[in-house]
């Protein structure tokens, strides 16, 4: 099984182009099929990543707080990631370049959802972002349950890590304004434990 730092390296050596000898590597490297649930999961969670971003572009525009600039920044390194490892492995990429579009319908509902919230106060879109982190911590552990491919468990770890460190920043402005966020979808104690871990060096 080729590990992640393997197939990161092949994609920065597509991306900013390689000897003739490096393509030669690339052309005969064999990367083992992924399942059908594996491939799904990639695909829902290239969307899921994007709807982060798309959602928190939009706070941004509508409050011009940085937290949302920043964080909607390394959300697009999450969904170009997510991209790498489905370009490397042959999977279709099914989302759309639009800002706001999504070709699965829950994700399409949830942003819906999402936005009519972030629209309604700045405390609320900070709640907004608290809940997609804590949505997508929950789907990546369950989605790690999903494979026992190397590559893809480290992935999901890179994201979760940087998904934390956004929780914390979400749940950092809403004690600034004395409010608190109550976890969704993750458990009580997880959340905590969250809570209590510093900023992780994920790079996310």
């Amino acid at each position: 099984m080729r590990h992640l730092v393997l197939v990161m390296s092949m994609t920065a050596a597509l991306l900013t182009g390689c000897s003739d000898n490096e393509q030669a590597i690339i052309d005969t490297l064999t990367i083992e099929p992924l399942t059908a649930a594996e491939i799904e999961d990639l695909q829902f969670l290239r969307e899921e990543e994007k709807l982060a971003r798309d959602v928190y572009t939009h706070a941004y525009s509508l409050y011009g707080v940085n937290v949302f600039t920043n964080i909607a920044s390394s959300e697009q390194r999450h969904t170009d990631s997510v991209l790498a490892l489905m370009n490397t492995c042959g999977v279709t990429d099914t989302a759309s370049p639009t800002l706001g579009v999504f070709n699965d319908p829950e994700l399409a509902q949830l942003y819906t959802t999402l936005i009519a919230r972030v629209e309604t106060s700045l405390a609320e879109a900070f709640a907004v972002g608290a809940t997609i982190e804590d949505l997508d911590i929950y789907d990546l552990d369950v989605k790690a349950t999903h494979t026992t491919n190397t590559d893809l468990q480290q992935l999901y770890s890179n994201l979760k890590c940087g998904s934390e460190n956004h929780m914390r920043s979400f749940t950092k402005q809403l004690n600034a304004l004395n409010l608190t966020y109550t976890p969704v979808y993750i458990d009580s104690a997880q959340y905590q434990e969250l809570l209590a871990a510093p900023q992780g060096g994920c790079g996310n």
